[in-house]
């Protein structure tokens, strides 16, 4: 039960009307003085729901109780206090009706008004305002905003620098309306719809550009219903996750990625040759080469120098691949290609093209020298691991006749 503070009251008819109505409702405290109201409440102000009031404007230390109150009161707890009243009393009762005192009971008013209005009066207070709401939103870094089911903006809680608009309030605009990236505004409005429509919540990463730099925001949106289930609106927050997302793309890179030469790794090749082998991308070429004389190098100037050799023959490599192909350090000093839509004959001439080219490149006096091979799938059906080891094969060929 609703713990309720009756205050000021003695015995009397107007009393005991107001004690008849509450007595099966409430968990009723009765208090007859200034001090023993302010002891009840100071002992368990958190537990009391409303404070009533028997006619004030008789009580000479009356204002001691209001202040009392006021400086317990905080507009996230707030005891409510009502003046119960008779016909007769009521004008001068009335100058005690503030924001502090909320409302009046008058004798003779039937048991299920003055319940009503008992309760709406603990309800409303237990809420705080839809400013104090704003104002508290405000303090959190994330920013919260609700919609309607048109994806209006009903409520945003702050300033948005991706936004272009200067209007205080966003209300009855939609994302197209103050959104600078157009982009980002089509994809929020049509994850709204989704939202919407299947009554479903969603998550989703968006990448802002603007003059402040890039910021990776994560975007949480859940439906608003009714009692009945319909969707009335949505809810979002919006989360600057910038630092963590931009960790995560740093540790990404360094797992697909060769520390020596940048190249992408084995790792990599695993993981996108399972979706290059598509009628779009076929023919599909894969070139193996190795470097010749790597033992050599490492064995008369060290592992420095090797390494070197290894970089020479990423850049040889490197100079004649198409721009949409596919650069891999397989391990050592193997390197493979993948390139997208190059036939057999193409593959032939580019194998040529690396290996003459190679010749050009010189660390501590000694010529690059890569062996090369191709091999070409024109069709999706041909495993990509038979793939590599016929253009393995083709490479040792090379490899072979030069040391023939």
């Amino acid at each position: 039960m609703n713990k309720v503070v009756f205050a000021y009251t003695e015995e009397s008819t107007r009393s005991q009307y107001l004690i008849d109505i509450l007595k099966d409702e409430f968990d009723l405290v009765i208090a007859s003085s200034c001090d023993e109201i302010t002891r009840l409440l100071h002992e368990s102000y958190d537990g009391m729901e409303a404070l009533i009031i028997d006619h004030p404007s008789d009580k000479p230390d009356i204002d001691r109780l209001f202040q009392f109150v006021s400086r317990k009161n905080s507009f996230i707890f707030t005891l409510p206090i009502l003046i119960l009243t008779e016909p007769s009393m009521k004008e001068d009762d009335d100058d005690f009706l503030s924001d502090l005192v909320v409302g009046m009971i008058t004798v003779g008013e039937t048991k299920k008004t003055v319940l009503q209005r008992i309760k709406n009066t603990i309800k409303f207070s237990n809420s705080a305002s839809f400013d104090d709401f704003s104002h508290m939103l405000e303090s959190l870094p994330s920013l919260i905003y609700i919609k309607d089911v048109k994806g209006r903006y009903a409520f945003c809680s702050k300033r948005w620098h991706h936004m272009k608009t200067s209007n205080e309030s966003y209300r009855g605009l939609t994302d197209l309306d103050v959104r600078k990236n157009k982009e980002n505004a089509r994809i929020a409005m049509e994850n709204d719809r989704k939202v919407v429509e299947s009554g479903e919540g969603m998550s989703y990463l968006i990448r802002e550009n603007d003059d402040e730099g890039v910021e990776y925001l994560q975007v949480i949106k859940e439906p608003i219903k009714d009692r009945k289930g319909k969707v009335s609106g949505i809810i979002a927050i919006i989360n600057n996750v910038t630092e963590g997302e931009l960790l995560r793309q740093e540790l990404r890179q360094k797992s697909i990625t060769d520390q020596l030469t940048g190249l992408y790794n084995r790792f990599y090749f695993e993981e996108i040759t399972s979706n290059l082998k598509d009628d779009a991308n076929l023919p599909l070429t894969f070139i193996s080469a190795d470097c010749d004389g790597l033992k050599t190098i490492n064995d008369a100037f060290g592992h420095t120098a090797g390494d070197a050799y290894i970089c020479f023959a990423r850049d040889a490599i490197q100079e004649h691949l198409p721009e949409d192909s596919f650069l891999f350090r397989m391990g050592g000093d193997e390197f493979l290609a993948v390139v997208p839509g190059m036939d057999a004959a193409g593959a032939a001439a580019l194998v040529e093209k690396i290996a003459l080219g190679a010749k050009k490149y010189r660390t501590y006096k000694f010529t690059l020298k890569l062996s090369v091979g191709s091999y070409t799938i024109v069709n999706k059906d041909t495993p990509i691991e038979s793939a590599v080891n016929l253009s393995d094969k083709a490479m040792y060929r090379m490899k072979k006749e030069r040391q023939g």
